[in-house]
């Protein structure tokens, strides 16, 4: 599972990990938005943070499918919830990696 760490900037949250491969991926939610931030890592892992994350996640990997730029993989889902700066919780969905036909990466650990 990833570890997100959640902090304000500009007004918004700015929900982050540590990836393993060095990035700091962060992606960016105004309160009340319809529209999730999101990044997509260079090493493949994807997250998204704010209202409807998980809806909005599955549409961008699929567009992807389609598009064809993630020929040859799989990815494995999962969401949890951060604490958001101005109180409540905030959605968070993300998603690992992995080669089709491969064993699928764990989400929990």
């Amino acid at each position: 599972m990833l570890k997100f760490q959640v902090r304000e900037w500009k007004g918004q949250a700015l929900v982050s990990y540590k990836c393993d491969c060095g990035c700091k991926p962060s992606a960016r939610y105004a309160p009340g938005s319809a529209e999730a931030g999101h990044e997509h890592c260079c090493c493949g892992k994807v997250h998204f943070a704010g209202q409807g994350a998980m809806e909005q996640m599955e549409e961008y990997l699929a567009k992807r499918r389609q598009e064809g730029i993630d020929d040859g993989l799989a990815y494995v889902l999962d969401q949890t919830e951060v604490k958001a700066p101005w109180g409540g919780m905030l959605p968070v969905a993300y998603a690992l990696p992995y080669v089709e036909g491969e064993t699928p990466p764990e989400t929990r650990g």
